[in-house]
Order: C-alpha cells, then structure tokens, then sequence
C-alpha cells in the first residue's frame, strides 16, 4: 500500500491504518528501536508509542516523507527511553 492511502486511512479514522502501518513500516521500526535500546521489551514499546503518537497526529498532520517521520519519531521516543533508562 502506498503512503498516501495509509495517511488516507488515518484520515478516516480507520483502525486498519495501523496494521497497514505494521505491514510496512513496522520492521523499519523495530531495527530503530532495538538499535538504540538494549531491550527487546522496550524497543517494541517504542514502536507501540510511534504508532499511538502516529494516530494523534494525523489528522491534522499530512506528512510528505512519511517513512522519514516515522523514523523521527521512533528514533525520539527510543532515546527518550534510553536516556531515562541511564538517570
């Protein structure tokens, strides 16, 4: 599926925008995350978040590089993580 149907799918609130997300984005994800963090557990609820924070952003959001964004977002909220974890 291509990025502007997924981004359409968010726009219609449809819960199948997630698992379309998954499909295609999710492995990207994951290898951020588990770069980043040491732990299998965390870095799967990395990628949970980005996909919770991708559900509040859009609407009203429409972005042009979505698998950039995505990244961004993955790669913030692992080192949100990580750095919470070296307090």
């Amino acid at each position: 599926m291509e990025d502007a149907q997924i981004i359409e799918l968010f726009f219609a609130r449809s819960e199948d925008a997630i698992s379309e997300l998954d499909k295609k984005y999710g492995k990207l994800c994951h290898k951020l995350a588990d770069n980043i963090l040491a732990s299998a557990q965390d870095a799967e609820e990395c990628v949970n978040d980005t996909y919770l924070r991708t559900w509040n952003a859009i609407p009203p959001a429409r972005p042009t590089a979505f698998r950039a964004w995505l990244g961004r977002i993955t790669r913030n909220l692992s080192l949100d993580r990580w750095k919470l974890g070296r307090a």
